[in-house]
């Protein structure tokens, strides 16, 4: 009883932290960077109310919408088995989860921190505090594609800005560069901030350019997370890389990368799944 209380307490503990970094994110890293790139960045690398400047704004704008929007989509989107009606379908090879006393279709796993199985479960993302699942995949990867593209955006910028302010010249700044964090405690300097900063952007740029391109490969196959990490063969969902990315952006794919207020319908529900008779092995 003790190692179980203790395991559900590690579960809420995580679930807490999960929510106070989802609204750190939302409330205070987003607008604090927003803010920088705007107000300090922006106006010191462009001059102000010309064509230019009003172009970036409206991009920022566009990029800020976007990733708000995908993230807040994703997280209150209920992609979980409750409330489903699941007798009322073919039961084959569906199996029993321990946990939820409950059938749960082919391909729904169940996550220990959600304490339910996900239809089409992807994975258990720490930036929406919940599952990715069939009816959120689409907000998780333009979430992650739009981050990527504002950090690589920023990038431009900050290079242009942080050169107005240091010596390129000396190995110091190499050793800032490497070591910024450091570099920052020991020399608190705007200098050291700046590259701070810059360094920051370009790992969150590398990190969330990794996820959306693996993930996005994976709907290109018709796969899941878990599918790929342990080879699932006895089933093969990819219909062909159209189809597979109506399964994820619904019926108009080509349109929902612009605004996760475009409604597009999946063409199933994640319970029943059509398997092509080539794919069936």
């Amino acid at each position: 009883m003790i190692i179980k209380f203790e395991s559900v307490g590690n579960k809420q503990l995580k679930r807490f932290l999960e929510h106070i970094f989802y609204l750190a994110i939302v409330f205070v890293l987003i607008p604090g960077f927003l803010y920088f790139e705007i107000c300090i960045v922006l106006p010191s690398v462009t001059e102000q109310w010309t064509m230019p400047y009003f172009i970036h704004l409206f991009c920022a704008a566009f990029l800020l919408l976007n990733i708000i929007g995908n993230m807040i989509y994703g997280m209150f989107t209920d992609t979980s088995i409750k409330g489903k009606i699941l007798y009322s379908y073919n039961q084959e090879n569906w199996t029993m989860c321990s946990v939820c006393e409950s059938l749960r279709p082919q391909r729904a796993w169940h996550c220990d921190l959600c304490n339910t199985c996900i239809l089409k479960r992807d994975h258990h993302c720490t930036f929406f505090a919940c599952c990715v699942g069939y009816y959120n995949h689409r907000y998780f990867i333009l979430f992650t594609m739009y981050i990527f593209i504002a950090m690589v955006y920023s990038f431009y910028f900050n290079i242009k800005f942080v050169a107005q302010f240091i010596t390129w010249n000396h190995g110091l700044i190499i050793a800032k560069f490497i070591l910024p964090l450091a570099s920052f405690v020991i020399d608190s300097g705007s200098e050291s901030l700046y590259v701070l900063l810059v360094v920051i952007n370009v790992i969150v740029g590398v990190f969330t350019g990794f996820l959306f391109f693996y993930h996005f490969n994976n709907i290109l196959k018709g796969e899941i997370v878990p599918e790929t990490k342990k080879k699932l063969m006895g089933f093969k969902y990819d219909k062909g890389w159209r189809s597979n990315l109506i399964e994820v952006f619904g019926s108009k794919w080509y349109v929902t990368w612009i605004s996760p207020f475009i409604h597009s319908p999946l063409p199933g529900n994640g319970i029943q799944w059509d398997i092509p008779a080539n794919k069936h092995k």
